[in-house]
């Protein structure tokens, strides 16, 4: 098909290249054949089109500069900066003269328009022993960069293995060489005033590999709009939802997944408050803004959350880049894991005690609530939660659902006020507050967590129902009083409030199974999909009484003693089912 289809395109016969090609497209890909795909759809004017043959070309060849050159084209239009990002990224994979002559004519043509502002980026590194490990990352940027794209550097927290002896032989390392071992945010600090004042800043952890065009699709998120303040990867080993759920044995595996990931993507995106620090890209422009990393989290940990929190009270976003696979070894290769453990709860209470509030409260995305809605993903649904938090679980919904329409109410205001800054959150008391919103306009509304801390849960229901399209939904999940963990103390005589967990100080009412059924029913509403979670594991002691309640005439059955919250479902009756059920 391909000698058919470039004697056409070279004809310029483009209805006859059209017809052959999406007659026999899904034969086979190569880049080449994407090549020609992306001229013909360009020559047509479908664009979009275009981009999925980029796409599908990249996916069979990670290195066509041509294909590179084209996603250019596409994005001329567009966006400027990453239009000239995919020219350079073009240049790294050229090795033909007379091409590369026209990459670069491109790219010294989008310089001079006024809109342009493309910087290099400074990668800092700390280091702190881990010598063939953190070789390896400073191999895996020079490999997978073009040159004039960054500068390195490392700042060293004086290191006993060889990797300073090392770094000092480097022509193309800026070092830095501490003393003592300073920590992360000071060390970080250090690399980020030694870099060229310019840059954008790419902080990356030293047991880390970048894998081919990581960096390139962070710079592109970087550059997606004005408001991007950071971007951040995907990887194997990190937390905040960006780890991907496939598991390799190898880093070679890693490495092959990385090239088939980092490709372009027609959503790319998803909104987050911060990003973990291990491979993380900020725009100078924010930096300079809000300051550098805070010290009092040294040695590590939560420097990147109250970064992300101070990029988001200036205005600023953050990205994660899901098409930007970097590997991670974790807690340097897992030699400094109990460390790192000792002083994660210590931080997390710094962090707590400067903002006034819990961040590892308000930014848990809860899939389990977001697998309850039944519509696909190309629909675009409309959500409303309440007790959003900072938004976490809207942002996933919104990446899942590119189509999707999300609003949030939350109760505290600092915590509103920071989750507005990227999604509709609005602050406010769901039980007094007047809702600015349509009737029947919500697809689903989302109550995670949340009847467990109302005073009159049946009276907030009732007022909700309205706001709700005929079939339209409640996501619920409300936690169990007959759990084992919670009826175990009361057995003993026991009620003791915590900070967390179904005897939360601040729940106000406690629920089982058959008062959740209750509660619902009376509203009008139909429960669907119920299932439970399990809590942790039980103790011997809990496993004992349960054995023995099992022996006790009249009890609950076994299950009801297991289940340590409930989710579910519940639709409005007087309607027809939600699409797609």
């Amino acid at each position: 098909m391909y000698e058919r289809l470039a004697q056409l395109v070279n004809s310029g016969k483009w209805e006859q290249a059209e017809e052959e090609f999406e007659l026999h497209k899904d034969d086979s890909w190569t880049d080449e054949l994407a090549i020609l795909a992306t001229v013909i759809y360009f020559q047509k004017g479908q664009e979009e089109k275009a981009y999925e043959s980029i796409q599908k070309g990249l996916q069979y060849n990670y290195k066509s500069y041509e294909l590179y050159l084209l996603l250019g084209n596409y994005y001329e239009t567009k966006n400027v900066n990453q239009a000239w990002l995919c020219y350079e990224n073009a240049e790294l994979y050229c090795d033909n003269k007379d091409d590369l002559d026209v990459i670069l004519q491109y790219k010294r043509a989008l310089e001079g328009r006024k809109e342009w502002n493309v910087k290099k980026t400074s990668i800092v590194i700390l280091s702190y022993n881990l010598k063939d490990i953190t070789i390896q990352c400073i191999e895996s940027i020079r490999q997978n960069n073009i040159v004039s794209s960054y500068e390195i550097v490392v700042v060293d927290n004086n290191s006993t293995d060889g990797i300073r002896e090392w770094l000092e032989n480097q022509d193309d390392i800026k070092l830095i060489c501490n003393d003592e071992n300073k920590g992360f945010p000071y060390g970080c600090n250090q690399g980020i005033k030694s870099a060229q004042p310019e840059n954008n800043i790419f902080l990356l952890n030293n047991d880390t590999v970048v894998t081919p065009n990581s960096i390139f699709w962070l710079r592109m998120g970087l550059y997606e709009n004005e408001d991007i303040g950071a971007t951040g990867s995907v990887s194997n080993y990190v937390m905040n939802g960006q780890m991907i759920t496939q598991k390799y044995n190898t880093l070679e595996q890693y490495i092959s997944y990385g090239i088939r990931n980092n490709i372009p993507r027609s959503n790319p995106y998803e909104k987050k408050i911060y990003l973990v620090g291990f491979a993380l890209m900020l725009k100078r422009e924010a930096l300079d803004n809000i300051g550098l990393l805070d010290v009092r989290f040294s040695p590590g940990q939560y420097e990147d959350n109250d970064l992300g929190i101070r990029l988001n009270y200036a205005g600023w976003k953050a990205l994660l880049c899901k098409n930007s696979f970097i590997f991670h070894y974790g807690s340097g290769g897992g030699k400094y894991t109990d460390s790192w453990n000792s002083v994660s709860e210590r931080n997390a209470e710094k962090l707590k005690e400067k903002w006034k509030f819990d961040i590892r409260y308000y930014t848990w995305a809860r899939l389990e609530i977001i697998k309850l809605i039944t519509h696909s993903s190309d629909q675009p649904v409309k959500v409303l939660e309440v007790g959003c938090g900072l938004g976490a679980t809207l942002a996933k919904i919104q990446y899942f659902w590119p189509m999707a329409e999300v609003k949030g109410i939350e109760i505290v205001q600092r915590v509103a006020e920071l989750g507005a800054n990227y999604l509709d959150i609005i602050q406010g008391n769901i039980e007094t507050m007047k809702l600015p919103y349509e009737e029947e306009y919500f697809d689903y509304i989302i109550l995670a967590d949340v009847i467990e801390h109302l005073h009159e849960p049946e009276e907030t229901i009732r007022k909700l129902i309205p706001y709700l399209k005929k079939g339209g939904a409640f996501l619920c999940s409300i936690p169990n009083l007959m759990h084992v963990s919670a009826l175990l103390p009361l057995l003993q005589g026991q009620l003791d409030y915590k900070d967390s967990g179904i005897l939360d100080r601040t729940h106000i009412r406690f629920f089982t199974l058959d008062s959740i059924i209750k509660l619902f029913s009376r509203c009008g509403l139909e429960m669907e999909a119920l299932s439970g979670t399990g809590g942790d594991e039980m103790t011997m002691k809990e496993k004992e009484m349960i054995e023995a309640l099992e022996k006790v005439p009249y009890v609950a059955s076994k299950e009801s003693f297991q289940v340590y919250q409930y989710i579910f479902r519940a639709r409005k009756n007087n309607g027809d089912k939600m699409q797609n059920e």
